[in-house]
Formats: C-alpha cells, structure tokens, sequence
C-alpha cells in the first residue's frame, strides 16, 4: 500500500515565506501534540514539520495528555508555573506565540490568556488559532458575561485570529471583533496524506474477515453520543451479520470500552484501535468501506477530508459544514443514521484507482499550510 498514488507536495515553496524571503523567523505553538492525534494536534505537527522545512524555528510547548513526557518532537509542561515561566523564557527569546484552542475546554482559554498577556510583556501581540466548529460547549456567544468576556478578550489581544470556516469567523466577529483580523484557513491539504503507513497486519486480518467495514474515531465523551451510535450499529449488524468496525481513539478508556461493546452486542464485529500514529490511522481510513464521523461541533473536520481524499465514504453528522460528498444524518434520529450506514457502496473488488488532485480541487482543498505559515511570518514583522 504504501504512499503510491499520492501526490508529493513542492517542498521547495517552503523554503521561503512571501513577506521576506531571506528572513527566519521563530515560532512558539502552544497546544496539544499528539499522541492522540487529534485534528488540531496534527494541524499543530504538520505546521511545526513545514515550518522547520523552510529553515524557521519552532517550538511546541505541549498542552496534551501526554505533556510531562520527555520528546525531542515537544517541550513538555509540567504544571501551571513550569507553563508560565517557559512562554516568559521563549518570549524573551524573541518567539511569536502561536496559541491553538477551542470552544469545549476551561482551561485553554486560562492558557491562552497567560500566553497573550506575557507576549504583549515582551512587545508583541500572539496568534491565536480558533479550532473547531459553529457549535461548541463555550462557544459562540452565550449571553453570559464572565464566559462571553473572557473570549472576547482572547480574540481581542490576538493579533490574527484563524478558524475553521467562514461561519465560525462570522460567529467570532459578534463578540465585536474586527472581522478583517480574523482568516479562515480549514486545517487540512494534500500533504497530511504524505504521513500514511502500511495498514498493521492484524488490522488487516481483521477486514479481511469482515465485509462491510467501517471505522470510526470516538471518545467516551457526551459529543461522541456513544449510546447513540451503538443503537445505529445494532440496527446495521441485523442487515450485516459479518459487519466489522474499527474504533479508533478512546486509548485510556479501552476497557470501558469494550465493556459497553459488550453490553451493546456489538463486541463479536468490533476492533479497538487505540490511539493510532497519523499514518497508521490514514492507512484504516484507505481500507475500510466508510469513516464515521459523529460529532456535531467539529465544523470542516480534517478527518472527514482525509478519508474523502482516500476515497473512503463518509458518514457524519450534519452540522451545516460537512463538503459536498458526506453522505449526512439527522444527529438523535437513529432510523437516520442507520439508513444512512445501509445505504453506502460496497464494493467487493476492490477500490479504484484515486486521483486524488482532482478530489483536492472537487472540495476546494487548499494549500492551507502555505496560507498559514505566511500569515505566522507576517505576524513576526
């Protein structure tokens, strides 16, 4: 399987950024860094992979689960102080604050304030990446004060303000920001699929077992709506008894997991996956016959364009964002969502060929890291 097919990206456009060419510039990421790999913890590795490409310094002080791990790839936190004094030491050194956060978290919203706050310190206003979709647990306006205030201020001291679409910008201008400050950049392009692996051979057994197969990336989280899947997928293996899922993530949370497998009925057709490496998660993508994507506050989600770029079906949610080609479903209905799952293609031959230049310019794919580094090195000058 391998990287065949896929187009390889022109390194050498990052090997300058427009507003100066013989200028590097230094970066400080602040957010999380996989694993997991989330959609924004990728944005965050790729940005630092092609930043370092075109010979400029980046840091990521990671936020993640994985923070106190000693990496060559991240500078690891520690707790509150240990955060606050290295944004000081990075920012004395002359670092840009990139900072990445969203609508779902009380703390990224702390850290991103301090990080502001201590950038302004040292002369310079941070950038600030606003992640996800129009619907999130914080996010857009909630008609209360200390929670609206607190947002307002973090889009206010940000000096550039990316999202995920024009309708999250439209939402981020009505805490009465400027709208020309704030740029939609989707986070994904034709170089995420550079990182896919071969698929891990007991993965592979696992499909050849099964027909259909589906796989999904989920949290025992209540925006996953897990009892809600499940009642879908019982609905569906009554129609494919050699129905086979993949679920991807929830690596902490394995044997919760399995146990409401268990309770479902749907342990005998299910793969628990884990956490998996980029490639290895693009590799599942490529195989299996349709991704699941059931949140509904993730806006354009990268994963729902990987898998459209590998030339799996998508399933997901409909949350006004999806691209063309998602086959969508009414979230809660579950009648929706299982006639949904029953009606993709199967083929049993097979996928074909896919070009996957033409896809990029069917859903508009961009050259986001391009646009997104540019914009990071204007904010320097």
């Amino acid at each position: 399987m391998g990287n065949a097919g896929i187009p390889r990206p022109n390194c050498e456009k990052y090997l300058y950024t427009l507003p100066a060419l013989n200028r590097k510039f230094k970066i400080l990421q602040i957010g999380p860094y996989p694993p997991p790999g989330t959609g924004w913890s990728i944005r965050i590795k790729m940005l630092k992979k092609y930043l370092e490409r075109a010979g400029h310094a980046c840091v990521v002080l990671n936020t993640n689960k994985n923070r106190k791990v000693a990496s060559k790839e991240f500078v690891p936190v520690h707790g509150a102080w240990d955060y606050f004094t290295k944004v000081v030491r990075y920012c004395a050194q002359g670092y840009l604050v990139h900072m990445h956060i969203n609508g779902k978290s009380t703390k990224s919203p702390i850290l991103a304030l301090i990080a502001e706050f201590v950038s302004l310190w040292f002369g310079r206003r941070a950038v600030l990446t606003f992640h996800a979709g129009v619907k999130q647990d914080y996010f857009p306006k909630q008609n209360k004060f200390w929670l609206d205030g607190t947002f307002r201020l973090i889009f206010l001291l940000a000096k550039k303000i990316v999202c995920n679409n024009e309708e999250v910008k439209a939402l981020i201008a009505e805490y009465g920001i400027n709208p020309e400050k704030i740029v939609p950049i989707p986070a994904f392009c034709l170089e995420y699929l550079e990182d896919k692996a071969e698929l891990p051979s007991a993965l592979a057994d696992f499909i050849r077992r099964h027909q259909p197969t589906l796989c999904s990336y989920i949290y025992m989280r209540h925006d996953f709506n897990l009892d809600f899947v499940f009642a879908a997928m019982q609905r569906v293996l009554q129609h494919w008894p050699q129905l086979g899922i993949v679920w991807m993530g929830a690596d902490r949370e394995s044997h919760a997991l399995q146990q409401r497998l268990r309770d479902a009925g749907l342990a005998h057709c299910s793969y628990i996956a884990g956490d998996l490496e980029h490639g290895d998660f693009l590799a599942v993508l490529e195989a299996c016959d349709a991704y699941v994507r059931t949140p509904v506050v993730d806006g354009v989600s990268s994963s729902v364009l990987e898998a459209l770029m590998l030339g799996a079906t998508v399933v997901a949610s409909e949350n006004g964002s999806r691209p063309d080609g998602v086959k969508t479903y009414i979230d809660g209905n579950v009648e929706s969502f299982a006639q949904t799952l029953l009606h993709i293609p199967i083929s049993t031959n097979g996928k074909p060929e896919i070009d996957k230049t033409a896809l990029a310019r069917k859903w508009g794919v961009r050259d986001t890291l391009r646009e997104e580094i540019d914009l990071l090195c204007r904010a320097v000058e």
